[in-house]
């Protein structure tokens, strides 16, 4: 995934190096590529071979620069000594000076031309003419050419271990710097494999060897152990476990067999499976996380933007400042130390670590929340995240499994039991709802998986049911207004306006669900549900878990009471039919729901089955918030007390230098603690599991119903 090239711009872009975004101008060289700082552009130059490289390359400079750093700080240490010789020893010591001289120029010379040539080509190509690294090279360049014509001429001060280490300490700094947002990406790019490889097509003249990007819907594949499936499907025959981190982050493979659906991306460990093509490669579900992870990470949140604005200013104060402290140590202290002295207020407010502070808080949080299996939409959600208050969550198929167990069946009209089922079944093969799986998986069941007869005209009625014509009968199916028993939720199947049969099926709470209501709840987060579910259902879960739930709720009620409740409010549906609630919400939460285009429904999506990892998010959120003003304040603090001291002639470049890593390196560490120790063992997935199989990607025969 190479990142785009781009014009000359102003605003948002993407690094060609690291591939995360940066605002500012846009100024690409010749190739047309752009690069976010100089560390980018010298580890993409230095490694002639991209991304795949990094910044090997340019750790081999720093590293060999740090090794003849050493040799010159050996030989400026035994210049100082042979300046406290008695007088006596006077012209010796001069001789011992010269010999000194030369060794570290010696010695400092290749660490201009490793560090200094890649450095100036950097300012030239990105045309970074009044930038922090124009005034380095310019103060390292000239200390070295003082001190090179001053060892020659037997006079005067010499600074090549100023140079030397300015140079390494700052090289040192961009490395960190790239390291930490090449690692920010590091899981973007694993998501898609550099190559997809060709995939066995089966036909009636046998298999086909052919490439992903040929299979059309409803063709058929074999896919064999140890490849990675190349389209969204259901399995038609054989059975396998499935290596299934690459989309969830689970490290438990689980067991796949036929009637279960299956994304692109995942891996086969130990057999084979016929999978029919239900999505194709630019439609798959791996395509649209893709997307969706590229969005996230191009996407700046608030306090992004704040540090970008403080970095984009502070450099024009700081050339002035620079230019003041040059004309005013000038008089007192000559041109030498009064250049010096510029280059450590040059130095000391280098705007790296301030642009790094806050987004790599994000990029971090972003990929650890990946990790878990959490795909996150960017800062702005985070953010929202953090300032979450009340957490109102949907019940069927978020705080139930979204697995419905058929009762029984109170047919009303002529028909019997079998029919009113086969009859609500065939109603149900468009839709995609708990209760419409459960109906068809239930009709599978009883009757041998029959096939059932198509459905003409069909709607979606949100928050109603459905309705549609089956063999010529006008068919609706919407929830029971009488109360049933507690725990039971009653459809009706109506045709014209008589009532064909009563469906009357039983959901159950999420094992986790009651320990995910106490950990928000220990959040300092209200927790309530929003059901459009009938009273008695809705009573009996209040009961079960202790939380309160408001029930008979259609979409725009949702949205109604989202409003109400006022600012930090999340909401928790399955991405389908929340998707106003969704919306309304200051964040949206969708649940792990397997359709491509429920993604897009919420600010942040749960991959993995199940509730169990939200309170964590809510905690990695928070801590992503904090971390990112904690590093904002110290960039703040350390600019302000570092520009105070070089400007009263205080501190030295070198130690400016040092400064200015140690700033990067608290900001990288400060970001590395919302990694956290993951848990050794993950709870079984298969457990919770809810097939989003269609009934129009399975055919009227499969059985819908993935085995707990």
């Amino acid at each position: 995934m190479t990142p785009p090239r781009h014009d000359i711009a102003s605003g948002p872009a993407s690094c060609t190096h690291c591939g995360l975004p940066f605002a500012g101008p846009v100024r690409p060289g010749a190739d047309g590529d752009a690069y976010c700082c100089s560390g980018c552009f010298l580890a993409h130059r230095l490694s002639h071979r991209g991304l795949e490289a990094r910044t090997d390359r340019l750790l081999s400079r720093v590293v060999l620069s740090a090794f003849l750093a050493m040799g010159v700080m050996v030989f400026s240490l035994s210049l100082y000594g042979a300046m406290l010789h008695d007088e006596g020893e006077l012209e010796g010591a001069r001789a011992l000076s010269g010999i000194f001289r030369l060794g570290a120029m010696a010695f400092s010379t290749p660490v201009i031309l490793l560090l200094g040539v890649p450095l100036f080509d950097a300012v030239v190509s990105m045309r970074r003419w009044l930038s922090a690294e124009s005034l380095i090279l310019a103060g390292t360049l000239a200390a070295w050419g003082v001190s090179v014509w001053n060892t020659f001429r037997s006079g005067g001060e010499v600074y090549f271990d100023t140079a030397t280490m300015v140079l390494l300490l700052y090289s040192v700094g961009r490395w960190l710097d790239v390291r930490a947002r090449e690692r920010a990406t590091e899981e973007l790019r694993r998501i898609v494999p550099e190559r997809e490889a060709p995939v066995a097509r089966v036909d009636g003249a046998g298999e086909t060897p052919v490439k992903a990007a040929d299979i059309a819907v409803d063709d058929v594949v074999r896919i064999r152990p140890g490849e990675i499936v190349p389209v969204d499907g259901v399995v038609v025959s054989g059975r396998s476990f499935v290596d299934t981190a690459a989309l969830t982050g689970e490290s438990q493979p689980r067991s796949y067999g036929p009637g279960e659906l299956v994304h692109a991306g995942v891996t086969l460990v130990d057999g084979s499976l016929v999978v029919r093509a239900s999505a194709t490669v630019g439609h798959r579900l791996r395509d649209e996380i893709e997307r969706l992870l590229h969005d996230a990470i191009n996407r700046r949140s608030r306090l992004v933007r704040i540090a970008d604005r403080l970095a984009a200013s502070l450099m024009p104060a700081v050339f002035v400042l620079a230019l003041f402290v040059v004309w005013w140590r000038w008089s007192i202290s000559g041109p030498e130390e009064a250049w010096l002295d510029g280059l450590a207020v040059v130095l000391i407010s280098c705007p790296c670590a301030l642009g790094i502070a806050t987004p790599l808080a994000f990029w971090t949080a972003i990929g650890e929340a990946w990790r878990r299996g959490i795909l996150v939409r960017g800062g702005e959600a985070l953010e929202a995240l953090a300032r979450a208050r009340t957490v109102l969550l949907d019940k069927t198929g978020t705080l139930t499994s979204g697995e419905f167990e058929l009762e029984r069946v109170e047919p009303e009209a002529a028909v019997d039991e079998l029919e009113a089922l086969r009859l609500a079944a065939a109603l149900e093969l468009g839709s995609e709802h708990p209760i419409a799986r459960s109906v068809r998986a239930a009709w599978c069941a009883r009757s041998n998986n029959a096939p059932l007869p198509e459905v003409h005209d069909f709607q979606a009625l949100p928050g109603v049911g459905v309705r549609g014509r089956v063999e010529g009968r006008a068919l609706r199916m919407t929830g029971d207004d009488a109360p049933g028993a507690d725990g039971v939720t009653t459809v009706v199947v109506r045709e014209d306006q008589r009532c064909i049969a009563r469906l009357h099926l039983r959901s159950r709470a999420r094992p986790e669900a009651r320990e995910v209501v106490r950990e928000l709840r220990a959040h300092g987060c209200d927790a309530a549900v929003l059901t459009g579910d009938a009273e008695g259902p809705a009573r009996a879960l209040a009961s079960e878990l202790g939380i309160r739930v408001e029930s008979r709720l259609s979409p725009a009620d949702k949205v109604e009471r989202i409003r109400a409740a006022g600012r930090g409010v999340a909401f928790v549906g399955d991405g389908l039919n929340d998707a106003a609630a969704l919306a309304a919400a200051d964040v949206g939460i969708s649940m792990s729901g397997g359709a491509a285009s429920s993604l897009s429904a919420a600010q942040v999506n749960l991959l993995r089955p199940g509730l169990s990892e939200l309170p964590e998010l809510l905690t990695l959120a928070r801590s992503a918030v904090l971390a990112a003003k904690l590093n904002l304040a110290w960039a703040f603090l350390y600019n302000s007390i570092g520009l105070y001291l070089a400007a009263t002639g205080r501190l030295t470049p070198i130690f400016a230098a040092s400064a200015m890593v140690v700033s990067s390196v608290f900001s990288v560490l400060n970001s590395g603690r919302l990694i956290r120790k993951r848990p050794a063992t993950l709870p079984d997935p298969s457990a919770v599991r809810t097939s989003t199989v269609g009934a129009s990607e399975l055919g009227p025969t499969a059985n819908v119903r993935s085995p707990a």
